[in-house]
């Protein structure tokens, strides 16, 4: 490598290898200061990475911590939708059940009613027939206690006629007997 030394008797030129070497020694400790300054920089970026990865990891711990709390509510959720859905399902066919039952004992509870008021009418049919012939047997019966009690009347009235006739009789017996003792 050829650095451009002036050649001199014995050799090359013993202040230009000086100046090349002191030349070279500055370019290298120049180079080392900031290659050094480069180290450092790279040591503070290393150590702002590792917080950073440190402050990442942490946040990734908190954020996998959250997920699975999520993913264990979405799990939960999905088993309590399955649950509801099962429920409802349940509840739908046992309504059907309750509704077509209902319209049976509707249906039953109509026949019977049906079936009352028929009795109801016959009976009551039979109860104004009945409260004729009570009414038809009242009055008769009325009629017969004022034919009773007119036939006591007029017999209370001949039997006083009579009594009356009687106790006239039997004035005038004794008086005839009274006439005729005297006599």
């Amino acid at each position: 490598m050829s650095v451009g030394f002036r050649k001199s008797l014995f050799g090359f030129n013993c202040d230009d290898v000086t100046a090349y070497v002191e030349k070279t020694h500055r370019d290298y400790s120049q180079r080392e200061i900031e290659l050094k300054e480069q180290i450092e920089d790279l040591k503070s970026e290393i150590n702002s990475t590792k917080a950073l990865l440190a402050s990442t990891s942490a946040e990734k711990a908190e954020a996998e911590a959250k997920l699975k709390v999520f993913t264990d509510k979405c799990e939960d959720m999905e088993r309590l939708s399955k649950n509801i859905g099962k429920l409802y399902l349940v509840a739908k066919s046992n309504a059907k059940t309750v509704m077509d039952e209902a319209e049976k004992s509707a249906e039953i509870s109509r026949r019977e009613a049906q079936k009352n008021i028929a009795s109801i009418m016959s009976a009551h049919r039979s109860l104004s027939g009945v409260k004729e012939d009570i009414v038809n047997t009242s009055a008769k019966f009325a009629k017969d206690i004022d034919s009773l009690g007119k036939s006591l009347y007029e017999a209370r009235d001949r039997i006083e006629r009579h009594e009356a006739a009687v106790v006239n009789s039997e004035e005038d017996y004794r008086e005839l007997i009274k006439v005729l003792s005297n006599e």
